[in-house]
């Protein structure tokens, strides 16, 4: 029995060393030499086999180990005899045990190549993982590239936050403060919207560069052996993103992201929690907007049923009629799925844009024929901007109003600035801003002195409402008023968030119970708000020109001219000491122009009534 148990302690380990001790990968790579030695353990099995100590089976199967040991180890003669009888009765010789071994070799090979299979399945599985994890890596990388965006559609973001409908309200603008007057105003509206674009863009880019310094030292503790990505040549400009000349393993790792600039964000971090009378400026910006629209649709529809139809329908009424439709429009809470809306306003907008430009230049009658060669049109059109009145007593209403043109612009350039991927790409935004906008300006004084100069005295604010009869104008109408209202949800939701998340029913929470009241509270609070504009509308459905002045010099300036400066001066510290007495005069010159604008667009209100 000691003999047995010994050689129970001298074999197991060997099949152990064999099955358990090694993993598949080492089978595999070490196949030829297990399968040596395989057989000189085997082989040495057998002997002690022959020595008389146990079944060759023992090896392979522990209940049969187990029945042998209760077993009493016989004598060297009793073994001899009862092995002989054994392989007499078995039908075997020692050959037999020959075939138990080649059994027991294929037992092992077959578990050799079950670990093998094993082993070649987890290979195929890590191999199939290793490709989805870099298919997944490229889609995150073309993804990364889709979500940021080139300069080209950073450009497209500019003209279309800018080119809106309040283009239209310029021709009535120009005619209430004069040629003379007009024309300076823009270009020193410009001037500062385009110094304050300037400073506001230096701002986001400081701040950019200390959240990537901050992410940089993170991402340095978490993996030390990564290589700095600060620091590099052409990586000195919105260092979030990495640089596009990096090697592709660099590219492929996760970047870690900031928090994701705006203007109310910068803000926040210049001002601290004064930075709520900005954010309330915007939303009150965009409300305003929103009204503009209110009264800008019923005219235009007036004017449309009138010269169609032939009937007169109380803009009271279609006032309604439009609410019913925006009130459901502004539940939607989820603003990509307003973009189809988007898409056709704009399409929309260039359409009425083309077609009132024709209208005025050729000056279409009621058939929607030109009159007229174009010779003879284009020495009247001269003509009549050459007679054009310099000054009129109403010129401080157009402080406003030039403001007012720059409404969308200033609040979507930090988004527009941070969503373009490329490095190169982002260092030019700055200046590309500048000369579209520009560009853009003079787009908007050429229109607004054709159509002033086409339409004369009879130019409304809502211009549209002032086109001849015809086939194209009523096009044009309708198109106009399409696409303000389905622009008019996509205004008021960054001012509807704002409102809802200082009253605690913002959208976006994970518990059930607490997002359904969220979701009515948001709902409510979206109705209420606009039947207030609706309400404001009915009241003011004459005066769309003082609302759009109101708008421009209470809430405008401040927005684009006073608070940019000021916040270059706190989030910009080594700014050129003339650079911060720059920002404070201009600022100071912001507060004197909004304050003197509104009073006297209040006092004065009668005299820009229409209709």
């Amino acid at each position: 029995s000691n003999s047995n148990s010994n050689s129970r302690i001298q074999t197991r380990p060997v099949a152990v060393s064999l099955n358990r001790r090694q993993t598949p990968k080492q089978f595999l790579s070490l196949e030829s030499k297990s399968k040596s030695k395989s057989k000189s353990n085997l082989e040495s099995i057998l002997d002690i086999h022959r020595g008389g100590a146990i079944d060759v089976d023992d090896v392979d199967d522990e209940s049969d180990t187990d029945s042998d040991t209760d077993d009493e180890s016989p004598s060297d003669d009793e073994y001899d005899e009862s092995d002989t009888d054994n392989d007499n009765d078995s039908g075997t010789d020692i050959s037999s045990d020959d075939d138990d071994t080649d059994d027991d070799t294929d037992d092992y090979d077959e578990t050799t190549s079950d670990d093998e299979k094993e082993s070649e399945s987890e290979e195929e599985e890590d191999e199939s993982d290793e490709e989805e994890e870099e298919e997944e890596e490229e889609v995150i990388e073309h993804i990364d590239v889709v979500a940021g965006g080139s300069i080209a559609a950073a450009v497209f973001g500019i003209i279309k936050g800018m080119v809106g409908p309040a283009i239209l309200y310029l021709p009535r603008g120009f005619e209430l403060a004069g040629f003379a007057v007009a024309i300076p105003a823009m270009f020193v509206a410009t001037a500062s919207y385009v110094y304050c674009a300037t400073r506001l863009l230096q701002c986001w880019k400081i701040e950019t560069d200390k959240a990537a310094e901050s992410l940089e030292k993170i991402r340095l503790l978490l993996d030390p052996e990564s290589t700095p990505v600060l620091g590099k040549k052409n990586n000195s400009y919105g260092s979030l993103i990495q640089d596009q000349d990096d090697t592709a393993k660099e590219q492929k790792k996760p970047q870690m992201q900031g928090k994701l600039l705006t203007y109310p964000e910068l803000a926040r971090r210049a001002f601290g929690n004064f930075s709520v009378l900005i954010s309330g400026g915007i939303a009150a910006m965009q409300f305003g907007v929103c009204l503009t629209y209110l009264i800008f649709v019923p005219q235009n529809l007036f004017e449309l049923i009138r010269n169609v139809f032939g009937v007169f329908v109380r803009k009271e009424i279609i006032l309604i009629g439009m609410l019913a439709i925006e009130i459901p429009l502004c539940w939607i809470r989820d603003i990509r799925k307003l973009t189809p809306f988007n898409i056709l306003a704009t399409f929309l907008i260039a359409f009425g844009l083309a077609s009132v430009l024709f209208i005025a230049v050729f000056n279409a009658n009621d058939d929607n024929t030109v009159a007229g060669t174009e010779g003879e049109e284009g020495m009247n059109l001269f003509k009549e901007i050459a007679n054009l009145p310099l000054v009129e007593n109403t010129w401080y209403l157009f402080i406003g109003t030039s403001f007012f043109c720059f409404e969308g612009s200033i609040t979507l350039l930090v988004p527009l600035q941070e969503a373009v991927y490329s490095q190169k790409d982002r260092e030019q935004f700055p200046t590309v801003n500048k000369k579209v906008m520009w560009f853009t300006v003079a787009f908007y004084m050429i229109f607004a002195t054709i159509c002033w100069s086409s339409f004369g005295d009879s130019v409304q604010t809502a211009l549209t409402a002032s086109l001849p009869k015809g086939t194209l104008s009523t096009l044009v109408q309708f198109a106009y008023s399409v696409a303000v209202i389905f622009t008019f949800p996509l205004q008021a939701f960054p001012a509807l968030e704002v409102v809802c998340h200082t009253n605690g029913a913002k959208t976006g929470s994970n518990k059930r119970k607490s997002e359904r009241s969220n979701v009515l509270k948001r709902n409510m609070t979206a109705t209420v708000i606009i039947c207030f504009l609706g309400l404001i509308a009915v009241i003011a459905t004459n005066y769309l020109g003082n609302v759009v002045s109101l708008l421009g010099s209470l809430v405008g300036i401040p927005i684009a001219l006073i608070y940019p400066p000021l916040m270059h001066n706190k989030l910009v510290p080594n700014s050129s000491k003339m650079t911060r007495i720059m920002n404070v005069c201009l600022s100071v010159v912001g507060v004197f122009a909004a304050g003197a604008a509104s009073y006297t667009t209040i006092i004065s209100w009668n005299e820009g009534a229409e209709g």
